[in-house]
Parts: structure tokens; sequence; C-alpha cells
């Protein structure tokens, strides 16, 4: 993910959607967005008070992320879709990606704030994900003392081990039909931190306790709980066992850990392009962007590639092959690190556009919308890609 900057945003924006939306903050309405240069905007905007600096901002960095997201634009543009045909049209004019995760926040408030509730687990790193699969495929508890409950018990765990975590809090959120979130917040360590003082030109010592961050997240049609945790397998496994007790009242004996769930090395073979599942309503399929890391000259590089949507679907092995000279990149050290898969969809008469991100252990299906998310993960099973489809 790129670093964010609030003046990329400015300038990556339309005049036009820069107006609207400063306009509905009520903000620079001394500014004529569509003859003042742009630095007159990016000094205005920068001279504005830092209470309402910060309220933008916070709205802008989503926005900054959103647009550098290519599944997350695919997906909010798929679920702006469901407002019916004049809402995705105007969508689909704004040709910036800045301006269209403008538009959705400015005219879809609730596509918006439920990308921004998952955009935080979405962005955690793939490393620090581990499945646990064959439990039991039941609804599970979502009450108040159900998430006191297990947040008590994480908390002593960390607390007796750690001497941290002595205060918690144990939020839910349902993202789909199957799929359920559960965030924890531990107390961390005491620190001291360097703040600017909103008052004063200023630093401020603070002593704060931050809050450590865990993600727990159960699809209950598959029987798979994906946690998000740092300290290692112990750590991982304390979770699993505590979720199962409170959350799906089932004792934890033996799981199943996956480490390399989706086969993707196979992306290097020009044989193993993607094909349309008719039949799933799949009518063309196509990757986007490839990473791999190879052998260089004595060390490991790492090559990403991508393409546009409007290409030959075999273009991202014509430019693989050109890039490295070679009629194959096939070699026994070369790995896929990354793979985006572009699908185009027939649903109910209506062509739809899912974007499918891979790694080896991580995949970003669980973020689109139900009837979409199915017809994915049997796309990705019928073309092999799932390697143990039956802990998917």
């Amino acid at each position: 993910m790129k670093q964010y900057n609030a003046m990329t945003v400015i300038r990556q924006s339309s005049r036009t959607m820069l107006g609207e939306f400063f306009g509905h903050e009520k903000c620079l309405e001394c500014l004529d967005f569509k003859k003042d240069k742009l630095y007159e905007i990016q000094t205005a905007f920068l001279a504005l008070p830092d209470k309402i600096l910060h309220h933008l901002e916070v709205i802008m960095r989503n926005v900054f992320n959103f647009a550098n997201s290519n599944s997350t634009m695919v997906r909010l543009a798929d679920e702006v879709k469901e407002f019916g045909a004049e809402d995705i049209s105007k969508l689909e004019q704004l040709k910036s990606r800045y301006d269209k995760a403008f538009h959705i926040f400015l005219h879809h408030p609730e596509i918006w704030e439920k990308a921004c509730t998952f955009a935080q687990a979405d962005n955690l790193c793939n490393r620090y994900w581990t499945r646990c699969s064959a439990l039991p495929q039941i609804v599970p508890l979502t009450s108040k003392a159900a998430l006191e409950t297990m947040g008590e018990k994480i908390s002593a765990y960390f607390w007796q081990k750690q001497v941290r975590g002595k205060k918690f809090l144990v939020e839910y959120q349902k993202r789909t039909e199957h799929l359920h979130y559960y965030f924890i917040y531990l107390s961390d360590y005491a620190n001291s931190y360097e703040l600017w003082s909103e008052n004063t030109n200023e630093l401020e010592c603070r002593n704060e306790c931050r809050p450590i961050n865990m993600v727990l997240a159960y699809d209950e049609q598959y029987g798979s709980l994906d946690t998000y945790n740092l300290g290692g397998g112990e750590v991982t496994a304390v979770l699993q066992r505590i979720f199962c007790e409170t959350i799906l009242q089932h004792t934890l004996v033996e799981k199943k850990t996956l480490k390399s769930a989706f086969s993707i090395n196979q992306f290097l073979l020009r044989t193993n392009m993607l094909r349309a599942i008719p039949e799933l309503g799949v009518k063309r399929a196509w990757i986007s962007c490839l990473e791999f890391t190879y052998f260089g000259v004595d060390r490991r590089r790492s090559h990403r590639i991508s393409t546009g949507n409007n290409v030959p679907d075999d273009e991202i092995y014509n430019i693989m092959e050109h890039d490295l000279n070679r009629g194959s990149v096939q070699e026994s050290f070369t790995k896929v690190r990354f793979v985006r898969i572009m699908l185009d969809i027939e649903l109910n008469g209506v062509m739809r556009k899912m974007c499918i991100e891979l790694t080896r252990n991580s995949c970003t299906l669980k973020s689109n919308l139900e009837e979409l998310r199915i017809i994915g993960e049997k796309f990705i099973k019928e073309s092999g890609i799932d390697a143990q489809p039956d802990l998917f």
C-alpha cells in the first residue's frame, strides 16, 4: 500500500469533484475550483484550522486507500450497481479512481461506511493470518454476554503470560450472510509518545496505553476461522480454542492450519491461462497483475507486471516473456507471490465485474457480495486454484 499524501488526493482528483467534496464539508467555499490554480487550492487546504484538517484527512485517507486498491474499487463499483443503471452510469463516467471514491462517499454513504469498517481488516498483513478449518458449520453467538466472556478469557491469558491486556473490548460485525467478524482490542504496555499540541506549536509528552488489535473471521457456511494476530502459533492456538469454546460452544480437539491454501505458482505457465466457465456465469477470466520472485545476478529479485482491462486474456504472458527475454519463466526457483484475477460475470441477466487477489495463503473473496463470493469460490475450485478445497 502506498503512503498517504493529502496533496496527492487533491492533485489526482478532478476540480469538479473537489468542489463537490469541500462543499459537502462546508469549507473552502471561497475558492472557484474550475478557475483557481492547483497550488492555490493546495495552499488554501493547508491553511485550514487543525480541527477541520483532521476531520477531512480521515475521509481523504480512506479515499486514497480505496483509490489505490484495484480489488476494493471493483467491489465498491459492483455494489453501486445494486442501486440501478443510473447510479453505475454516473460512476463509470468518472475517469479517476479518486473521483470514484469521492463519488461513493458523497452519494452512497451506506456502502462507504461498510467499506471503511472492514478496510482495516482487509489491509492487515497477510503474513499474520492463519486459517483453522473443520469447525462446526453453525450460527455463532454474537450476544453481549458471549463477547464479554471471550474478551475476559483472552484478556486473562495475555495478563498472565505477558502482563498486558488487562483492559479489553470485543466488537462484532456481520459482513455477509455467512461471514462474521470479531474485532478484539487489548491494552498494550504503557509508553510515552510525543504529540503536537492542538492549541500551541509545541510537543507534548503523553503516557498512553495503545491497543493490541486482533481479528477473528468465522465463516459458518464452511466452518472455517481466519485469525489475525501477532505473537506466533501459541497465541493463534489460544485464540482459536477460546473462540470455539465461547462462541461456537465446541471443544477444539484437532485443527488444520493452512499455510499454502492456494496454488498460484501454476500461473507462470501459459498453458495454465485462466478460462471462462459459462455454467457458473463467468464469461471471461484473465490475470491483470502478477508478481513473482526469481534469482537474478547473485540475488533474489522481484518482478511485478500489470495490464489494463481491455487487453487480450494472454497479455500478461506476452509482457512476462518480453520483459524476461525468454519463452517461459518456469524455473525451479521462480515463485509467484501475488496474482490479481478479473472476472466478467453474468448474474441475473446483468454483467458484473469481480476482482480476486490471491497470495499463497490469502484471498480477498470474503470482501465481495455474497452472490458474487459464491461464484468466485466455485471458480477458484474448478480452476484448480484452491489447493485444499475441503478446507476453504
